[in-house]
């Protein structure tokens, strides 16, 4: 549990739960915050940007063919490819913004840049798992989508404690007692 029994959730969040009847907060699933991803990415392309910087200082001054030239480039560019991820991280952070997933008595409401997402148990239609793709961990479950009738999708990020993720189960249990399929 993320402390639901000291969070009190936004107003779009919460009139988005009464307007449909959810009841209590019971939980909440915070993803990296817009605020967190543009420090994080600008403050590494910052300092990318200035290594990459010193870097071209000193081989400046030595022989073309000269180890120093040797080891200098790699090194470039691996803080060019950490500059560009760094950008790349806090432009996303801006463009997609601090999302959370509050769960509820009821049902879903997942907090995203374009307003409020509401899944309710009863307009539950699947739960399907996201498995990782990365070479080494294939076939991992990296998270849930929780699908709702209407067509809603809200993705879950699966977070381990202990092996195992209470707020993934207390979805997976909702689905099965609604008859939904969990795959």
């Amino acid at each position: 549990m993320d402390g639901a029994a000291t969070t009190i959730p936004p107003n779009d969040v919460a009139g988005a739960a009464a307007r449909h009847g959810f009841g209590a907060l019971c939980d909440v699933r915070r993803e990296v915050t817009a605020t967190a991803a543009v420090i994080t990415g600008g403050v590494t392309a910052v300092v990318c940007a200035l290594l990459m910087w010193l870097l071209s200082l000193i081989p400046g001054s030595m022989d073309v063919f000269s180890w120093v030239h040797s080891l200098a480039y790699p090194i470039h560019f691996v803080l060019l490819m950490g500059f560009i991820w760094g950008a790349v991280y806090a432009i996303r952070g801006l463009t997609v913004g601090s999302r959370a997933t509050y769960l509820f008595e009821g049902g879903l409401v997942a907090r995203r840049r374009s307003g409020p997402l509401v899944i309710a148990w009863g307009d539950l239609a699947a739960v399907k798992a996201v498995y990782k793709r990365k070479q080494g961990d294939e076939g991992k479950v990296a998270g849930y989508k929780v699908e709702g009738r209407q067509g809603t999708t809200i993705p879950v990020p699966l977070l381990l404690a202990g092996g195992r993720d209470a707020f993934i189960d207390r979805i997976i249990a909702e689905a099965r007692s609604h008859g939904r399929p969990v795959s």
